[in-house]
């Protein structure tokens, strides 16, 4: 979720749930607990968002206690209606052509180093297998909060799905780049 359009929605979401107000840093903690390993947002990310959300007038500033030096935010009717549209509008990400930095590689290769570039994609497919471990320890976190986190399980399902369809893709390069310079065994 890092750096799409969608963290502003997400944002001004976990805002409207708090209708009493809610500071930045709550605002973190809440999308870290809701979309665990989705959700990748520095403190100061999160207060410049809030801080566009408020200029936009989406979410205004709430008269805190006065012992609390923090910025408390609520959303707006604005706020409210802008959400709505965007829970009810259409997806607008299309999915976007492979590109990958191996590909690349691949492209411009030689064959006589075909074992050096079959070291690249099994690096490669380390690296995959891990991050499927991350989701794993992702998911098993989940199970363990205290709420609802049906729409972080689906998250979790998609992203585990395109690991794995990128592992098969490795899988059948190394195949094919052996295949293809006859290599048996090579790894």
């Amino acid at each position: 979720m890092r750096h799409s359009h969608g963290i502003r929605y997400a944002m001004l979401g976990i805002v409207s749930r708090n209708p009493e107000g809610i500071h930045g840093y709550a605002v973190r903690r809440q999308g870290e607990r809701l979309l665990g390993h989705f959700w990748q947002l520095s403190f100061s990310e999160v207060y410049r968002i809030l801080e566009r959300l408020a200029s936009d007038g989406l979410i205004e500033s709430v008269v805190g206690a006065p012992e609390s030096a923090r910025k408390t935010y609520r959303i707006t009717g604005a706020g409210r209606r802008c959400l709505d549209e965007f829970v009810m509008s259409p997806q607008s990400d299309a999915p976007r052509p492979l590109r990958q930095e191996l590909a690349v590689k691949l492209l411009f290769a030689s064959p006589k180093r075909l074992p050096e570039i079959l070291r690249l994609v099994a690096r490669q497919r380390d690296a995959y297998v891990q991050e499927l471990q991350t989701l794993g320890s992702e998911r098993r976190k989940m199970h363990r909060q205290p709420f609802d986190a049906f729409v972080t399980h689906l998250l979790i399902d998609g992203a585990e799905l395109a690991v794995r369809a990128e592992l098969t893709w490795l899988d059948e390069v190394a195949k094919q780049l052996r295949d293809r310079y006859a290599v048996a065994g090579a790894a």
